[in-house]
């Protein structure tokens, strides 16, 4: 007799989760340009020594918070 293969139970993947559009905000301090940039699971702060240089990198900044968001949860096994 010949066994028969085992099925492993069903693994449902999470659906990514909607992200609001990040929110930021330069701001001058006594130690330069602060720009903060944030959406509702994480925030950058960093200080530039010019408002030009605190505005191009929103850009740069927003372009990471979408890549990070893109990122796949890992599956999770339904009980």
């Amino acid at each position: 007799m010949v066994p028969q293969a085992q099925v492993a139970p069903p693994v449902q993947v999470t659906p990514l989760a909607q992200v609001s559009t990040p929110r930021y905000d330069i701001a001058q301090t006594e130690k330069g340009w602060r720009l903060t940039i944030e959406n509702e699971h994480c925030s950058v702060v960093q200080v530039f020594s010019t408002s030009t240089a605190a505005q191009h990198a929103v850009g740069r900044m927003l372009e990471f918070f979408e890549s990070m968001s893109a990122q796949a949860p890992s599956p999770r096994q339904v009980a």
